[in-house]
């Protein structure tokens, strides 16, 4: 289902009511077409216990080979780089965008596409990839050898030993730009954050979309 249109004086038709409304919310039924803080919130909690989720299950498979450690680091990266790039391109939602009932649109509530989408997700995409960069160098740095003869549980540690410092920092970066985004959404009235400005989209909130985008044919 495609999020509603909105024309270039900022009318759209409310999708929970039916009727005209222009501006942030709709005056009969006071709906609200921009994702606002709290159900971000929730968007984000779902996306944060799947990739958790991912991760551990990631890390449980990457201690038997120095080169399978090397294998996992890169498809880890890959997957979470599809999760928010890939999804948001195909569907305009993450798994934690479609419990919530909130899709990524460009301004016009046309689909987003894997352009903005890419861009979207540039600045952490960037971190992550200077991040790995390091990770795959401190890699490289461990011998077949030394991985084997270290304790299994202690594989990571002796990876980490090598790898830059510098990680943490970028770490923090992350951390930081993240929590702006959130910050920037509270001083706008299309409640858009600094990755929607670099991208040109927003965020809509429409609770006719279906759970599974995909089935966009069926009514939800």
């Amino acid at each position: 289902m495609e999020g509603p249109t909105i024309n270039q004086a900022g009318e759209w038709t409310c999708p929970r009511c039916g009727h005209q409304a222009s501006g942030l919310q709709c005056i009969q039924c006071r709906f609200c077409i921009y994702a606002g803080f709290w159900v971000r919130v929730l968007a984000s909690v779902v996306d944060k216990a799947i990739i958790v989720g991912a991760a551990k299950l990631f890390l449980l498979s990457r201690y038997f080979s120095l080169t399978g450690f090397s294998v996992v680091t890169i498809t880890g990266f890959l997957f979470y780089r599809f999760y928010h790039i890939g999804c948001v391109a195909l569907w305009g939602q993450t798994p934690g965008k479609m419990a919530a009932k909130i899709k990524i649109t460009r301004l016009d509530g046309s689909p987003a596409g894997w352009v903005r989408a890419l861009l979207r997700n540039s600045v952490e995409t960037l971190l992550t990839a200077t991040v790995l960069a390091y990770e795959l160098k401190g890699i490289s740095l461990v011998s077949p050898a030394q991985f084997m003869a270290t304790d299994y549980v202690k594989r990571t540690a002796l990876v980490d030993s090598f790898i830059s410092k510098d990680t943490g920092y970028i770490g923090l970066a992350t951390n930081l730009f993240v929590l702006s985004e959130f910050v920037v959404l509270f001083f706008n009235k299309k409640k858009r954050a600094i990755h929607d400005f670099i991208a040109g989209t927003v965020v809509i909130h429409d609770p006719r979309l279906p759970f599974l985008p995909w089935k966009k044919g069926e009514k939800p």
